[in-house]
């Protein structure tokens, strides 16, 4: 193979290391921020755009660094040439361009709060902007999912039951977690609204702990577990049909039959 051939592939290599580089760290951060459903929040378009900012910033540190270098004494530019060599340009252009976007030159005291000014300040209103983007979108969703899961469940048959039965499905929800739903709980029950809708409620809390798919069964098996009891309400919502998806189209008219 031609040197030109393996310095194009292995500069080729470079980019792509420092690109993956970006984009898991940027992939990383969205993931902790939506436990629900990582894999839906990171497809959303806003989510892709602040991974490829991410990215961006990565292969233009390499960019810069492999342009801006001087050459060694045989002639050969920094990061370049040995292997060792560009494995230790690509580390410090990936993880020093994520560095850099989440640095900040001073802090600044406004009223009771710090802002901090540079790169990150940025970066901060950007990932600012797309958690509400992501939010928007997965909302609705979320609700309508909740909403055919909770069906006809009232919320003083699963307050005690529910949490307790998701959690021991789970095998890694901390004692924090667990303190912070028991408040969220608690601020359900004294509140004045509809039973059904406090089921709701409770679920979509619950599922950022543990995800849609474990509330799911839980409701699933506490269900059948009552309805089997004798619980006559229980028995109706299983005999009962789920709602359908809210359809957004009105139905056909009829056609007026002539007289």
């Amino acid at each position: 193979m031609q040197p030109e051939t393996l310095e194009l592939l292995a500069d080729t290599a470079q980019y792509g290391a420092v690109a993956l580089i970006g984009a898991f760290i940027g992939v990383g951060e969205l993931v902790s921020r939506y436990k629900d459903d990582p894999y839906e929040a990171i497809t959303n378009r806003h989510a892709i755009t602040y991974t490829l900012l991410n990215v961006l910033a990565s292969v233009m540190a390499l960019l810069a660094l492999k342009t801006m270098n001087p050459a060694d004494a045989q002639g050969v530019l920094l990061g370049e040439g040995p292997a060792s060599s560009r494995v230790g340009y690509t580390l410090l252009a990936g993880f020093g361009a994520m560095g850099l976007l989440r640095s900040s030159a001073f802090n600044m005291r406004v009223g009771n709060d710090d802002i901090a000014i540079g790169p990150s300040a940025l970066l901060q209103v950007m990932l600012s902007a797309m958690d509400r983007a992501v939010d928007r979108a997965r909302a609705r969703v979320r609700a309508e999912m909740m909403a055919r899961t909770m069906h006809l469940v009232p919320f003083e048959m699963i307050e005690e039951s529910l949490p307790q039965l998701a959690f021991a499905m789970m095998q890694n929800v901390t004692d924090e977690e667990k303190q912070d739903f028991d408040k969220v709980r608690t601020a359900l029950r004294e509140k004045k609204m509809d039973t059904v809708a406090k089921s709701i409620s409770l679920g979509l809390s619950l599922s950022n702990i543990v995800g849609q798919g474990v509330v799911d069964d839980a409701v699933t098996a506490l269900r059948k577990t009552l309805a089997a009891a004798g619980d006559p309400s229980f028995s109706a919502t299983l005999a009962r049909p789920l709602p359908a998806p809210v359809e957004t189209q009105e139905a056909p008219v009829p056609p007026t039959e002539a007289k």
